[in-house]
C-alpha cells in the first residue's frame, strides 16, 4: 500500500476513535447531570416535607396549648355549675365554649394526622382522647382524677413534639 492510502486510514481511525472518545464522553456527561438533578429534586422533596412537619408541628404546638386551656376553662366552667347545683355536669357548656372545644379539637384532628413520626401521631390521639374522656366524664372526683392524669401526659407529650420539631430544622 502507498502512504497516501496509510494516510487516510490513520486519518479514518482517529476520526472514529475520536468521535467515539467524544460520545462516550458526552454519554457520561449526561448521565452525571441527570443523577445531579435527581439528587436536587429529591433533596427539594425531602426539605418540603420537612417544612410542611415542621410548620404542622408548630400549629400543633399552639393548638394543643390552646386544648388544655379550653379544657381547662370547660372544667372550671362545670366546677361552678356544681356548685350551684350541687351535681356535677347539671347542665350543658355554654354554646360559644362547646364551639370553641369542637372546631380545636378537628383541628388538632386533621393536624394529627398529618404527623409522619407514628409513637408521637398516637401520644397526641391518645392526649386528644383523654381530653374528650374528661369532658364527657360524670362524676366530679373521677374528673379531678382524670385532670391531674391529663395534664402529666399533656407535660409528657409537649417536650416530645418540640423535640420532633427541632429535630425537622
Amino acid at each position: 500500500m502507498n502512504p497516501e492510502s496509510w494516510g487516510f486510514i490513520g486519518t479514518l481511525v482517529g476520526a472514529i476513535v475520536g468521535a467515539s472518545v467524544s460520545i462516550l464522553t458526552t454519554r457520561i456527561n449526561n448521565k452525571n447531570a441527570i443523577q445531579i438533578q435527581k439528587d436536587i429534586d429529591r433533596n427539594a422533596r425531602k426539605e418540603k416535607f420537612r417544612e410542611f412537619q415542621r410548620n404542622n408541628f408548630l400549629e400543633l404546638q399552639e393548638k394543643l396549648s390552646y386544648a388544655m386551656r379550653l379544657v381547662t376553662k370547660a372544667y372550671f366552667e362545670d366546677l361552678e355549675n356544681y356548685r350551684k347545683s350541687n351535681n356535677w355536669k347539671s347542665s350543658f357548656l355554654s354554646p360559644e365554649l362547646d364551639e370553641e372545644i369542637g372546631n380545636c379539637f378537628r383541628e388538632l384532628s386533621i393536624k394529627t394526622e398529618r404527623i409522619d413520626e407514628k409513637e408521637i401521631r398516637e401520644e397526641i390521639i391518645n392526649l386528644r382522647k383523654m381530653m374528650t374522656d374528661l369532658l364527657m366524664e360524670r362524676t366530679y372526683e373521677i374528673v379531678e382524677q382524670k385532670l391531674k392524669i391529663l395534664s402529666d401526659t399533656f407535660a409528657q407529650v409537649m417536650p416530645k413534639l418540640g423535640k420532633a420539631l427541632r429535630e425537622n430544622y
